[in-house]
């Protein structure tokens, strides 16, 4: 059986963090939302037991089995056991690393093309398997925008108007920043300070833009300042960075607007950084399923 399907990247239009947990974690409030951008992911499933193989074209460090979408993969198997052959095909549009929740969306993508296939239903236990993956799995997992909190497996669903968004990543290495460093650096920089309250999860609305992992990660890289200026510059009305970054993004006040914005940024930014126009969306997408020829099929090639 082969399975197709889209993993959207997301955007955090709110991130606020807690204080480090026992179990080294952070509880979080965030909203997240789904774009029109993401990697296109293949599943075929064998008729026979076999390996979990991923292969990432053009991203050869991605492929293999520390790849969160194998890991997943490996999960589904010994969660709902089964040893047929895995094979993960994945066409990356969403940038690498970037705060747009590519490997997660990668991950979850798996698992709901490995529920489909074995016609598992138990969306608690693919949440629980999306958790023990990555933090943001869940969410993909989910139907649309959604406010997380905890880790990010305690989901909220909500209605969020599409919102027209011009993604800047940068793509010099030095501007690269692990997740377990932005909040490495967000728990130095409040050292002696009270940490905020964590809010309510409010209806959606422009003036709570807000990441509490943007100050720490644009103290040291203040590129990451210059880049929301153009965007700025360019028309946005508010500017923030996704997730732990290195992505900025800008909101823009309608689709004529962000397109001539994107055209402009994408003159000026050379190969430094990477432009991209986006929308939210309102739902994550479904899964396509195309099965082999069947056995009847086959019999009746032989008999002609």
């Amino acid at each position: 059986m082969r399975l197709v399907t889209t993993a959207p990247a997301k955007v955090n239009l709110v991130l606020r963090v807690g204080p480090p947990r026992p179990d080294g974690f952070h509880d979080l409030k965030s909203l997240m939302v789904p774009l029109d951008l993401g990697d296109l992911v293949e599943v075929r499933v064998g008729a026979r037991a076999g390996p979990v193989t991923c292969r990432v074209p053009g991203h050869r460090e991605l492929d293999g089995e520390r790849n969160l979408a194998a890991r997943a993969a490996e999960a589904f198997r010994r969660r709902f056991p089964t040893d047929r052959a895995i094979a993960i095909r994945i066409e990356k549009r969403t940038p690498v690393t970037a705060g747009l929740g590519g490997g997660s969306s990668d991950a979850a993508a798996v698992l709901r093309c490995l529920a489909r296939a074995f016609g598992v239903s138990d969306t608690a236990a693919l949440a629980e398997l999306g958790l023990s993956i990555g933090s943001d799995v869940p969410f993909f997992l989910g139907r649309g925008p959604a406010w997380a909190a905890g880790r990010g497996e305690r989901l909220r669903t909500v209605t969020v108007a599409p919102l027209h968004l011009i993604l800047l990543y940068p793509r010099d290495p030095a501007l690269a920043i692990r997740a377990a460093d932005a909040y490495r650096w967000l728990d130095e920089d409040r050292r002696d300070r009270p940490v905020p309250t964590l809010p309510r999860a409010p209806r959606w609305r422009p003036t709570l833009l807000g990441n509490d992992l943007q100050p720490p990660c644009v103290a040291r890289h203040p590129a990451l300042d210059r880049l929301m200026e153009r965007l700025t510059g360019a028309g946005a009305t508010a500017t923030l960075m996704s997730g732990s970054g290195p992505t900025v993004f800008g909101l823009f006040a309608g689709r004529a607007s962000a397109r001539r914005a994107a055209k402009a940024l994408s003159a000026a930014a050379g190969v430094d950084v990477e432009v991209q126009l986006v929308r939210t969306v309102p739902r994550l997408p479904g899964v396509s399923s195309w099965r082999s020829p069947t056995s009847a099929s086959t019999r009746s090639t032989r008999r002609s």
